[in-house]
């Protein structure tokens, strides 16, 4: 995904008090908390909160971010480039922003940001 390219079909998501975007295309299954039994990571975690999710995002690869609530945007984004001093954040999975519903919203890879977040990555840690 080059910055400055355009998308089209964001996830726009709630954790806690925060936001976060995944590209659709990204998002195998939509899941349940009870279906992973607490092993998938909260995007809730990378905001420095308390564990929590209502939704599963699950890429085709297994890795899975839990969310508070989601929205489903089918407009064309621009990606605004992430800025180097961010680029390492979060394992690496800050992709760039998008700024839709008139905020900036981080636009993250769900493989990379599910493997950050991840219960054995952060007992590594």
């Amino acid at each position: 995904m080059l910055t400055g390219s355009r998308i089209a079909g964001m996830l726009l998501c709630q954790a806690g008090a925060d936001r976060v975007a995944f590209a659709a295309h990204e998002v195998a299954t939509i899941e349940s908390p009870t279906t992973f039994g607490g092993t998938a990571g909260s995007a809730r975690q990378g905001f420095g909160e308390a564990s929590g999710a209502e939704r599963i995002l699950v890429a085709a690869t297994g890795e899975a971010v839990g969310v508070d609530a989601l929205e489903i945007d089918a407009e064309s984004l621009t990606l605004l480039p992430t800025p180097t001093l961010l680029r390492q954040i979060a394992g690496g999975s800050l992709r760039g922003f998008v700024q839709a519903r008139g905020a900036l919203w981080p636009l993250m890879s769900l493989v990379e940001f599910g493997r950050f977040l991840a219960p054995s990555s952060r007992e590594a840690a």
